[in-house]
């Protein structure tokens, strides 16, 4: 992920971890995974993160995490919930 160009951010709502942002996970298989339900049988895997906005605009969440804060479980967050880049 390029720390020079806008992307896609989330923020933790509730718990410990409240207030920390999170990024789109980058699963062991090398994918991003967005998906309409919790269920790993509704996972859509998309190779690049570029991939993912036309996604999120069809209604589908986004498996996301922040490692480097100790949020490594990546979580499904609703599209309505996700920072999108501003073209500009």
């Amino acid at each position: 992920m390029s720390k020079s160009k806008p992307h896609l951010h989330a923020f933790v709502s509730r718990g410990a971890n409240s207030g920390e942002m999170l990024f789109p996970h980058l699963h062991e298989d090398g994918t991003y995974v967005v998906s309409k339900t919790r269920f790993e049988g509704d996972y859509v895997h998309l190779a690049a993160e570029d991939e993912i906005l036309p996604w999120l605009e069809k209604g589908y969440g986004l498996r996301m995490s922040n490692p480097d804060k100790g949020i490594i479980s990546p979580s499904l967050i609703t599209p309505e919930s996700i920072y999108r880049p501003v073209k500009g």
